[in-house]
């Protein structure tokens, strides 16, 4: 105590720095005497191992929501305690100190701060405390501001948190301050802060799109790059998170160093951690199209092999332990499947035990993941994962199945069927029942889809033993919903140069005539080249209508293997198959991009659909 009183800095803080230090000694703890003492003397630096934020922080949040990111006990931050620290912490601390003798000023100390906010109820208070102290707001009272009203998006009505984030100036005020902060933040903090940011978003409250809420992400990619390092197993998951709900890959630079710190922290990540992660990943590689820049940065994600195989061992390693949660297991099921990787096969069997053991405790969402997850991959699950999940659905369909459940389940039991021969289980039945007693308007336009395309199976003779009643609306509400997807389709892909190129020597080298996009008779299906005189369907299949990145489907094509296609690209194979009646040709990038002679090479195309 009295090495630390030499480095006051006034001789007047001598007497109430005493008294502070004795009242910070009989709290009993060394390790809290050791932050208050560096706290109250701005003494701390690169060399002493405190973390600048955790004295009021860590208590303040440590007991928050276990979804959202918990502020671990022992590890350091360790790039920003004398850089982002000595800015705001330590000079904010020792002028506190100073206006504190004659007892003013008591509330505009940082740690009041974080207090009031803490016990704030509610999005107004909360935003309240955020106006009041405004201009005396530090980053880790910003970051946990953002994170409080996160948590509170999820309580309240549609609208009623956004109209009170629009209309109120405390957070515009505190979003201009986060983006002031954002490369200032240590690495929990900027976790913490594009978390609430991101929730905010999900639940509508803050368009992901708008353009301060774009400036506010860019500005925390940046600070992503510097403190990426620093990030723990649940800091690591919880970004990859963040970026999934926003709909936006990292930057090229953020990307590069978030994957190298989950190289690293996947050894650590628990089964959340992995589940989350995996989601997250599966969103960002799997779901739309991402534009340019980011594109390029998801591409990269995909073919990063040492990132993934990192994570396949986690997976590996937390499901062979068993999943604390079923959703945990769903999601690695669901990512599998959307990131078009090659399947670990070793990791495909502990899945598949896994199904097996924990089936009966999956809520009906979960299990109609698991059963999405199997149809995409165009896998079967094993006898015992098969009779576990056929229970789960028959349990699921009398308890709990909403509307996506219902047409989610379906839609992969036919699809397996039509793929693999399965014989369509008796669950089938049991959710076309629920289905048969739900208004359209239960279903979103993604739904009606699946019914749609599920009936078409039928129709078309694919599913097996498809002896099912379907309701009467599905030939008009689903259909409709079908034939808009299709028209979407066809408009977003008139103007695909491959399929111009493809018309171009179909036309002027072979003398053939071809129609770009054409939609097949019944409107049902679109074709990217379509030869009238032969009724030929022609595909040109990009990298995401094969397992594997980009990279490892042309190493496969060079090295004489077969790339694999994915079970959408053979269902569209199928249904193009039954309604053309010469056959389909498959155009694959691979074989396209290194074609040297292409007239010749559709001319081959052509004699072997012929023979």
């Amino acid at each position: 105590a009295l090495s630390l009183h030499t480095n006051l800095d006034a001789d007047n803080y001598s007497v109430h720095g005493s008294v502070m230090l004795v009242a910070v000694l009989r709290r009993r703890s060394r390790a809290t005497t050791a932050r208050e003492c560096a706290h109250l003397t701005g003494s701390w630096n690169k060399d002493v191992s405190i973390n600048p934020s955790s004295s009021f922080a860590e208590r303040a949040l440590s007991r928050g929501d276990p979804s959202c990111y918990p502020l671990p006990q022992t590890r350091r931050c360790r790039s920003s305690s004398s850089s982002a620290g000595d800015k705001w912490s330590g000079a904010h601390e020792r002028s506190w100190a100073a206006s504190s003798i004659d007892g003013s000023h008591r509330a505009s100390h940082p740690r009041q701060i974080t207090a009031q906010l803490k016990h704030a109820q509610g999005a107004r208070a909360i935003l309240d405390n955020v106006g009041k102290h405004l201009e005396k707001l530090n980053p880790i009272h910003a970051s946990f501001a953002l994170n409080l009203l996160g948590k509170d998006a999820s309580r309240n009505r549609k609208g009623q948190l956004r109209d009170l984030l629009r209309n109120d100036g405390a957070f515009a005020g505190l979003l201009q301050l986060t983006k002031r902060f954002a490369t200032e933040f240590p690495a929990r903090e900027l976790s913490n802060a594009l978390h609430g940011i991101a929730k905010l978003c999900q639940y509508k409250a803050l368009a992901a799109r708008g353009a301060t809420t774009v400036e506010v992400i860019e500005a925390l990619d940046a600070g992503l790059v510097k403190c990426a390092g620093d990030l723990e197993p649940q800091g690591v998951s919880n970004v990859w998170w963040a970026y999934a709900i926003l709909g936006r890959a990292p930057s090229q630079e953020a990307s590069a160093a978030l994957a190298s710190v989950t190289v690293r922290e996947a050894r650590q990540m628990s089964s959340q951690h992995v589940g989350n992660t995996w989601w997250a990943l599966g969103s960002l590689i799997g779901g739309e199209i991402q534009p340019p820049p980011f594109n390029g940065v998801v591409n990269a994600l995909q073919q990063n092999d040492e990132m993934w195989q990192g994570l396949i061992e986690a997976a590996k390693r937390e499901v062979a332990k068993g999943t604390r949660y079923p959703q945990e297991l769903a999601n690695v099921a669901w990512s599998l499947a959307t990131t078009r990787q090659v399947i670990d096969e070793d990791l495909w069997a502990i899945v598949q035990k896994a199904i097996a053991k924990g089936a009966g405790e999956m809520n009906a969402h979960s299990v109609s993941t698991i059963w999405w997850a199997h149809a995409v991959s165009g896998r079967l699950p094993d006898g015992p994962a098969l009779t576990a999940l056929c229970a789960a659905t028959e349990r699921s369909a009398r308890e709990g199945f909403n509307a996506q459940d219902v047409a989610t389940t379906v839609w992969s039991l036919a699809t397996l069927s039509s793929l693999r021969g399965m014989p369509l289980p008796r669950c089938y039945d049991d959710a076309w029942k629920i289905a048969r007693d739900m208004h359209p308007g239960q279903f979103h336009n993604i739904g009606l889809q699946k019914l749609f395309h599920a009936y078409l199976m039928r129709k078309h003779g694919l599913s097996v033993g498809d002896k099912g009643e379907y309701p009467v609306w599905i030939i008009n509400q689903a259909k409709d919903a079908w034939m808009t997807q299709v028209r979407d389709l066809h408009d977003q892909n008139v103007s695909h140069t491959y399929q111009s190129e493809i018309a171009e020597v179909f036309r002027d080298d072979l003398k053939l005539n071809c129609e770009v996009e054409r939609v097949t008779d019944g409107g049902y299906f679109s074709v990217d080249v379509y030869l009238p005189d032969g009724e030929v369907a022609v595909e040109y299949d990009g990298p995401r209508h094969f397992v594997g990145s980009p990279r490892e489907q042309l190493r496969s094509f060079r090295s004489g293997e077969t790339c694999t296609k994915t079970a959408a690209t053979e269902l569209r194979d199928l249904f193009l198959a039954k309604t053309c009646a010469g056959g389909v040709i498959s155009i694959p990038w691979f074989e396209w991009f290194e074609a040297k002679k292409r007239d010749e090479y559709l001319r081959g195309k052509l004699d072997a659909d012929v023979q």
